[in-house]
């Protein structure tokens, strides 16, 4: 089947994504060859079925109907095509599909990029990890961030979950869970939300699960609320939970984007964080990861961030201290920490920071059957034989190494590794341990 990716990738060439993955190009071309699915107006990209998660679904919708959603919404268009690409682990075309929308900032706004790099050039770099864990360990509530196509950033709050509950915080508050009902949260399943069954995010609530965390539903169950009312009812829930629950709770709470602001940058927009504040007296530590990350939140601050890595190289992640305080190149002051994290690296076209700093390792796979097209691996003791769709993977991919084998990360266990094939039917399972 690939064998015509040569053709198919320079007629992509012409419309500028050259350098997105062979994976994303197949996908894209099969797609664009027949109605998989019955068309409709909505720009949401659904990866469920009556069966559960199918995580191709999003893309077959995505390029059948590319040019009438991008005439609707590029904007949502790219930031759902973004979000299903992370789960399937595709960082690198992420990257490029940014690049590719973004608009090309003028030489006056790339002139004041460069000045707000220059103008911190006494700032120096700390450890982020230690940072952190030194601010937190005064505080009762700390909030950290991710953008929703950025699994690293939700690898990263794994890095800080051991130390941080050595620190006293026993509660895990994340945006991402449903809050439906009143059952505790005790496994990873697609039922526990949609980012959930995200690989990375399912390991960031089994890590939690693992060291004694229990997890808090926050989010706003009143579809009908409007922006303000629905950062006022998270805020409200989580002041609940601690004058309700357990009124000595430390909580790490988990949240997206803004909603960890501790002002408001206007009255149409009040973040969760400014609320809780209000509500509850506590002040809590807040953590950004989204404006200094390889790509940034928009072009401008994805250009400083370009400027200010070139001219200060950086290896993990860190915070940039100028007098003494955690700073933003932008000049953002709506958090207490900025984390700025590396530009990726990647091996065998998957970013190493998948390694969890030695937590998972590199594991190869052969193809195993011709029209294999996505590989999955999924924990033994959460497979589910009767329908995997109902089960969360521990690392999947559809990315082929110029070696012809698939990468997957994954620490030591038993695992059931699924084959499927570019229309989502399972070609064959077997049964592996990494050791």
């Amino acid at each position: 089947m690939r064998k015509w990716l040569l053709i198919v990738g320079l007629l992509l060439c012409i419309h500028g994504f050259s350098q997105v993955s062979e994976g994303y190009k197949e996908l894209r071309s099969y797609a664009q060859q027949k109605e998989i699915l019955p068309a409709d107006s909505s720009t949401f990209l659904s990866m469920y079925n009556k069966s559960g998660v199918h995580y191709l679904l999003p893309f077959y919708k995505a390029f059948y109907q590319e040019k009438a959603l991008l005439k609707k919404d590029t904007g949502l268009y790219y930031q759902h095509l973004s979000q299903a690409l992370s789960f399937l682990g595709d960082m690198h075309s992420i990257q490029e599909l940014q690049k590719n929308q973004s608009e090309k900032l003028t030489d006056t706004a790339f002139a004041e990029a460069a000045k707000l790099v220059d103008a911190s050039k006494e700032a120096v770099y700390d450890d982020a990890h230690a940072y952190i864990l030194n601010k937190a360990k005064k505080n009762r509530v700390v909030m950290i961030n991710e953008a929703h196509d950025q699994p690293a950033h939700r690898a990263f709050t794994i890095s800080l979950l051991e130390d941080l509950y050595k620190a006293g915080f026993r509660y895990l508050a994340m945006e991402m869970l449903r809050n439906h009902n009143n059952n505790a949260i005790t496994k990873v399943t697609v039922a526990a939300g949609h980012y959930v069954c995200e690989p990375v995010a399912g390991e960031l609530i089994r890590k939690a699960l693992e060291l004694g965390y229990t997890l808090v539903p926050y989010e706003d169950n009143a579809p009908e609320h409007s922006v303000k009312q629905r950062e006022y009812a998270q805020a409200k829930n989580l002041h609940d939970f601690i004058t309700k629950k357990d009124s000595t709770a430390k909580i790490v709470v988990h949240a997206g984007y803004g909603h960890i602001e501790e002002g408001a940058s206007s009255d149409d927009f009040i973040p969760m964080a400014a609320y809780f504040k209000n509500i509850s007296g506590i002040d809590p530590l807040t953590i950004d990861q989204t404006h200094m990350t390889e790509g940034g939140l928009n072009t401008f601050e994805s250009s400083v961030y370009n400027q200010w890595i070139r001219k200060h190289p950086l290896t993990k992640p860190a915070v940039i201290i100028q007098d003494q305080v955690s700073i933003e190149l932008s000049g953002s002051i709506m958090n207490d920490i900025y984390v700025i994290h590396p530009p990726f690296k990647y091996s065998n076209g998957r970013p190493t920071w998948m390694t969890m700093n030695g937590w998972k390792k590199e594991t190869s796979f052969a193809p195993a059957f011709r029209t294999a097209f996505l590989i999955q691996a999924y924990y033994a003791n959460e497979y589910n034989a009767a329908n995997p769709n109902l089960s969360v993977p521990a690392d999947q991919t559809y990315i082929v190494a110029p070696n012809g084998l698939y990468y997957l990360y994954l620490q030591k266990g038993k695992y059931k590794v699924v084959f499927r094939d570019i229309a989502y039917e399972i070609l064959g399972t077997k049964e592996i341990e990494v050791l």
